[in-house]
């Protein structure tokens, strides 16, 4: 069974710390260290643990942060074993984040991710029920960790109204619906063709009406494999479909997936 708590002996964030490099493949340089972890609870924030028989499986960490609407947390960083992962502990704590948050006097938590997995996305868009208006170019600079080396990184900023009614629906554990059931070609600003090419239509004309929608790779990891120049390539093409599409007022409102394809739902 699972239990999560709020970490804050040094033996624990030591783990942390070693938990990161693990998860992220990083070198120590490059992972947040354990002092700094302690200014951080010391300052407000909190760390969370996700725990397997004592044993630490899990972390998150999140600090007070002046966020568009006014002060809540930015949850900086969670990550899940790998021989863990898949089980459901990231939106453990994930949850375990929002119920500390709202007895701490928070409603709002933020953080970003990468706009190309679709595992991510699909996590905070109908896992969470999140939404995003903030598209970030090469938000961290050069990253050198096996998951982000090689590219960009671009990024969402999510945000994670802690009260909205679909953000009540999921902690409920109740499904989700889609926003809209149906997705007229004409209104994908970016989609796979069928050579299996990405496509992006004309930004240069009036986008077609609210909802629209932006198509990203099924498999990330596989391109970034085969191809980085590929994958590249796709980054730059969802740049431009997302920035075009914010900033005329859209958002980041929720996320699809079938057998072969997924994309975002622009609202």
């Amino acid at each position: 069974m699972i239990t999560y708590r709020e970490l804050e002996s040094t033996d624990d964030l030591q783990k942390v710390v070693e938990m990161e490099m693990i998860v992220w493949d990083m070198e120590p340089i490059m992972a947040v260290p354990h002092n700094f972890l302690m200014a951080l609870i010391h300052a407000g924030g909190v760390v969370t643990g996700a725990e397997e028989n004592g044993e630490l499986v899990g972390f998150g960490l999140a600090f007070p942060a002046r966020l568009p609407g006014g002060w809540g947390l930015w949850s900086h960083m969670a990550g899940v074993l790998p021989a863990y992962q898949r089980l459901g502990i990231g939106v453990g704590i994930k949850f375990a984040q929002r119920k500390w948050a709202l007895a701490n006097g928070y409603e709002t938590i933020g953080w970003t991710y990468d706009p190309l997995q679709r595992g991510n996305a699909n996590f905070n868009m109908r896992r969470l029920g999140a939404f995003s208006k903030l598209y970030h170019v090469n938000f961290y600079g050069v990253m050198l960790d096996s998951i982000n080396a090689g590219m960009p990184s671009d990024r969402l900023e999510i945000t994670w109204n802690l009260n909205d009614e679909r953000v009540v629906t999921v902690a409920n554990n109740e499904p989700l619906p889609l926003i809209v059931t149906e997705f007229p070609k004409e209104h994908f600003l970016l989609y796979t063709n069928d050579n299996g090419e990405p496509c992006l239509g004309d930004l240069s004309v009036p986008l077609p009406p609210l909802p629209h929608f932006i198509e990203i790779p099924y498999h990330l990891a596989a391109l970034k494999r085969d191809s980085i120049d590929k994958a590249k390539h796709w980054q730059m093409l969802l740049r431009q479909a997302m920035q075009t599409s914010l900033s005329q007022g859209s958002a980041v409102a929720d996320f699809v997936t079938t057998e072969t394809r997924c994309w975002y739902v622009m609202k």
